[in-house]
């Protein structure tokens, strides 16, 4: 079993980039970000408080520019935003790259408001998220 790193984000929360997202597995989105970038991300997540119903939502910020982090399960679709889990009451989270086409990857309204309200993303971006209509940079 291969070890994965776990990193410290806050008193009792932790974060760890699970290898299934980065091996090449066919039937997982991969990461285009390396570890520390994934783990920035969800830094910035959790200091933003990017969270709905139990559920973190990041965008990869380079220069307060949004970026690609990954890539879909069709290894053509480039993804912008991550999706990050518990496993056990908010302390070990994980993510993975998020394709917002299908229903269970598209980030809550509320935080698409709060994207859209700090110029995160541009309104035009906010609104093809909110659709689940293809989207780009």
């Amino acid at each position: 079993m291969i070890a994965v790193p776990t990193y410290a984000i806050d008193a009792g929360v932790s974060y760890q980039c699970h290898p299934h997202h980065r091996n090449g597995n066919r039937n997982k989105s991969q990461w285009s970000i390396n570890p520390p970038e994934e783990v920035a991300c969800f830094q910035k997540t959790w200091d933003e408080d990017w969270f709905a119903d139990d559920i973190g939502w990041g965008i990869h910020l380079v220069s307060a520019v949004a970026n690609y982090l990954g890539i879909a399960r069709d290894r053509t679709t480039q993804l912008i935003v991550a999706k990050f889990v518990c496993k056990n009451k908010q302390s070990e989270w994980h993510g993975y790259p998020a394709d917002h086409t299908t229903s269970a990857d598209r980030p809550a309204d509320e935080i698409l408001g709060r994207w859209l309200a700090d110029q995160s993303l541009p309104p035009a971006k906010i609104r093809k998220l909110q659709k689940g209509e293809p989207c780009s940079l």
